[in-house]
Formats: C-alpha cells, sequence, structure tokens
C-alpha cells in the first residue's frame, strides 16, 4: 500500500486568483507526488485565497484541516507544497507548522519546485530560512508602501478607501457623497 500525501495551494488575495497561480502550483506538487512515489487522496488537496501574513497563521483554518486529516489518516507522510512562501510568509510561523506537522503526525512539509530544501541538513535549514525571511520581508515592504501611498493620497484631499455605506465615488477621484437614496431618506425625516 503506498503512502500518501496532501497538498497545499494557496493564493494571498481572491484577485490572485484570476493569474493562474493555482493551476501552476497544482502541477508542482502532482510532479512532486509522482517523484516521491505517493498518491494524493481526493479529499487531501487543499487550494484557494488564504493571507499568511506574519501572526496570522498559527490559527489559519486551512493548516489545523490539514493536521486534523493526518491524525486521521496515517499513511500521509508529506504535505506537499509548491514553495516556502505558497506555504508561509512567516519566519517563526513557517517553522513552527513544519515542526508540528513533524512531531505531531510525523509528516514532513515538502517543497516540490526546490530538491534542495527537503532535507534536514544545515544548508537546507538555511535555505529555508532564507526564503521565508524573503517573503516576510516582501510582506513588511509591501504593507510599508501601501501605508504611506494612503497617508500620501490623503494629504493631497483624497480618500483612497470603499466608500462607507451610504455613500459613493464622485466624479472628482477620491471624494465620497451620500448616495442619492440616502440623501432622499434624510431629506423625508
Amino acid at each position: 500500500m503506498k503512502y500518501q500525501a496532501i497538498t497545499n495551494c494557496r493564493v494571498s488575495s481572491d484577485e490572485q486568483l484570476k493569474n493562474n497561480s493555482l493551476n501552476r502550483q497544482q502541477r508542482a506538487v502532482l510532479n512532486a507526488a509522482k517523484r516521491l512515489d505517493v498518491e494524493i487522496p481526493k479529499d487531501g488537496q487543499w487550494s484557494g485565497s488564504v493571507s499568511s501574513k506574519r501572526g496570522k497563521n498559527y490559527d489559519r483554518k486551512d493548516l489545523k484541516e490539514m493536521l486534523e486529516y493526518c491524525k486521521k489518516h496515517k499513511r500521509v507522510k508529506y504535505v506537499i507544497v509548491d514553495e516556502p512562501d505558497r506555504f508561509m510568509r512567516s519566519v517563526d510561523e513557517a517553522f513552527a507548522w513544519e515542526t508540528r506537522f513533524r512531531h505531531e503526525v510525523n509528516v514532513r512539509v515538502y517543497y516540490a519546485s526546490d530538491e534542495t530544501l527537503n532535507t534536514d541538513d544545515s544548508y537546507a535549514r538555511m535555505m529555508r530560512f532564507m526564503k521565508y525571511f524573503a517573503a516576510e520581508t516582501s510582506n513588511e515592504e509591501r504593507q510599508r508602501k501601501s501605508i504611506e501611498g494612503d497617508k500620501t493620497a490623503i494629504l493631497e484631499g483624497r480618500y483612497t478607501f470603499h466608500p462607507k455605506l451610504g455613500y459613493m465615488k464622485s466624479n472628482r477621484p477620491g471624494v465620497h457623497i451620500i448616495a442619492p437614496e440616502i440623501g432622499e431618506i434624510m431629506n423625508k425625516n
């Protein structure tokens, strides 16, 4: 009886679902399963839009479900993901989850697109750290740039966020006005 693997293909936002990234990741994890000579059960595949920002991963629903699946299915020996940043974008949480899978259910997180990451030697551990570190700093940079861009827009008099309930965008960029229906209701009172 063959060993099994479960898979996780993840993007960070619904917008990224449109760019075919999940299909590419799916091909990579399926090829890795062939190389490992393991089968992937139909109910052992997780895929979708899940944020992996630092601080949000200890309670990630998909990872908890995968861990529980491994507890029930003892033939599972691998969690196959495409690359480290598709598994996690946080150094501490990545190693915490790798450790949980290894020690709680004897399952290895396996990186489909980079074979050098899949051993326990010092080089592989260092390279996984570097990949997670790069993903984490990339997230921090994006957050910082986004916040700075919003601050600049607000100082210029532009409101960059979605209109609040009862408001709508006006013809003037960055200005929100009361929606006509709401204005009528307010005038009746």
